[in-house]
């Protein structure tokens, strides 16, 4: 097998017959003649040359994906997989700590369908088996959670749920590709953000599911119905950034993992939350089933500080309410700037978010320049 490495620069690229290019063409037409075609091309089906680009080499990340979907965000992408594969009087479990932003569309959308749910107590697999009714279908988690990088054992919880006849979902967005290959262990299907990690570069907004034909064709016909496709120009650039999201990742999970250890250090720094780290609370179950432990760092500062004032110190860290950029970003998943303001106060203390948390998206910058800011901001 090529190397994820080699996979993500040649996988999926267009050939380019006319000129001989090495880069995948841009086919921004959205309009395309039908008469004696073989297909019927055009973009809300999901079939333009740069949407397949981005798919197919989606599918070559994700060990095992037969087929894949490309989406405007990944909202559009988990919404898409949530209204195909459910229908009224089903249940769905949903893992503790998923992405604030699916649970809500769960909550105010689903039940509207006569669509019920239930969310585990915690992160462990037996939690969720303990969610799972007569009616259940569907099995939603993700590994690792954002902010909190709590782990689930995937393997274990694929196993029950092909027992039972389960669909299983997972969001990949914090692990990627690179890290983490959910399908290996049995998933069904693996959702993504492109807007984080993959894009890598924050100017592209997008989703992505990867699955079996069966399941990514009946999502595209739900697609079709809503609209929820990605353009030729941001598929472009998304191939583009896919191209080098190994080597990205590479330094990423090397900066992460140095800045958690040198935080666990730090006087100032009361609690880090990264699987790397030997006291982690699932990190064994981490390094089984993850090649790299991600670019996602939470920590907690001391009551002293002010999460604001210790944001505004910052010299070259930005404080930003996305993540998965080039540059070192970092928040306050409390304050009402970012995902969790849509949390109630119940909500965010069940789901381990304080005052003081900090979760900081580490990039590709030098690793001592990155803690010297963070160094110079806690004292």
């Amino acid at each position: 097998m090529l190397s994820k490495e080699t996979i993500a620069v040649h996988s999926g690229t267009i050939i380019d017959k006319m000129n001989g290019g090495i880069l995948s063409p841009l086919f921004p037409a959205s309009s395309h003649k039908h008469l004696d075609m073989k297909e019927d091309v055009y973009p809300r089906h999901g079939n333009l040359p740069n949407q397949r680009a981005v798919a197919n080499k989606m599918c070559a990340l994700e060990s095992g994906g037969e087929a894949a979907l490309v989406f405007s965000s990944g909202m559009a992408a988990f919404s898409t997989a949530m209204l195909a594969h459910l229908k009224s009087g089903d249940h769905i479990v949903l893992q503790n700590g998923v992405y604030s932003g699916a649970l809500k569309f769960v909550q105010n959308h689903l039940t509207k369908l006569g669509i019920t749910s239930t969310i585990s107590e915690n992160c462990e697999v037996n939690s969720i088996i303990d969610c799972v009714k007569q009616n259940t279908k569907l099995i939603y988690i993700e590994t690792p959670t954002n902010p909190m990088l709590k782990i689930i054992n995937i393997e274990l919880l694929a196993k029950f749920a092909k027992s039972k006849n389960l669909f299983t979902v997972i969001d990949n967005t914090i692990a990627t590709p690179i890290n983490q290959n959910p399908l290996e262990y049995g998933i069904d299907l693996v959702l993504h953000s492109a807007t984080k990690f993959l894009g890598g570069h924050g100017d592209i907004s997008g989703g992505i599911a990867v699955g079996s034909e069966k399941s990514i064709s009946l999502m595209t016909e739900y697609m079709n119905d809503f609209g929820g496709c990605l353009n030729a120009q941001s598929c472009h650039l998304l191939e583009r950034s896919l191209r080098t999201l190994a080597i990205r990742m590479a330094k990423v999970n090397h900066n992460a993992m140095e800045l958690s250890s040198r935080l666990n250090e730090n006087p100032n720094v009361t609690k880090v939350y990264y699987p790397g780290l030997a006291g982690h609370h699932n990190h064994e179950i981490a390094r089984e089933q993850m090649r790299g432990f991600g670019g996602l760092v939470s920590f907690e500062i001391a009551q002293k500080f002010d999460t604001t004032s210790f944001q505004k110190k910052l010299n070259l860290i930005i404080p930003s309410n996305s993540l998965g950029d080039l540059e070192t970003t970092l928040n306050s998943p409390y304050q009402a700037s970012s995902s969790f303001r849509s949390l109630s106060e119940q909500e965010q203390k069940k789901s381990g978010v304080t005052r003081q948390l900090i979760r900081m998206s580490v990039g590709i910058e030098d690793v001592d320049d990155l803690y010297e800011d963070l160094h110079q901001a806690l004292k």
